[in-house]
């Protein structure tokens, strides 16, 4: 018998993460698995993908280009976010660094900022009084900070 078990957080749902089996049944429920997971996420890439891809074309000469590290970035990035979660605004940044940005009903804003290193600069203006910044390194998931200030702003 061969059991699978993937990572599970409420706030994402199922992820890929690292498989340990080395048998060759291992290999085949973990590659099926990953197929899986990409066809169920692929409607939210398939939305941003095109708008980062077109990201590399400059028509701004005072702008530094989107390089292809940052795109392969930005898509990693865009594959780690909450499946469930509003879709954000996609953009360059003059220092050619890519932008995500959502924006809520009653002014409230969460941006992240991905550059070819795969840092995620990230800052949210929830009112007056209620303000987050920071920079996290973007591993396979997208970290906390990030999904709260998502959620943060939107809701």
């Amino acid at each position: 018998m061969t059991a699978y078990c993937a990572q599970f957080d409420a706030s994402f749902g199922l992820r890929s993460g690292a498989s340990t089996g080395v048998s060759d049944i291992a290999i085949q429920v973990d590659l099926a698995f990953r197929n899986t997971l990409r066809h169920y996420l692929q409607t939210r890439l398939e939305l941003l993908l095109p708008d980062i891809e077109s990201l590399s074309v400059v028509s701004d000469k005072s702008s530094t280009p989107v390089d292809a590290d940052t795109i392969h970035a930005a898509k990693r990035f865009v594959l780690s976010l909450p499946r469930f979660g509003p879709t954000p605004e996609v953009s360059a940044d003059p220092d050619g660094e890519i932008s995500f940005d959502w924006a809520g009903p009653t002014g409230k804003m969460f941006s992240v900022s991905v550059n070819k290193q795969s840092r995620l600069a990230y800052a949210g203006w929830f009112g007056e009084k209620s303000r987050i910044h920071g920079i996290e390194q973007l591993v396979e998931t997208c970290p906390q900070q990030i999904v709260r200030g998502i959620d943060k702003a939107t809701h």
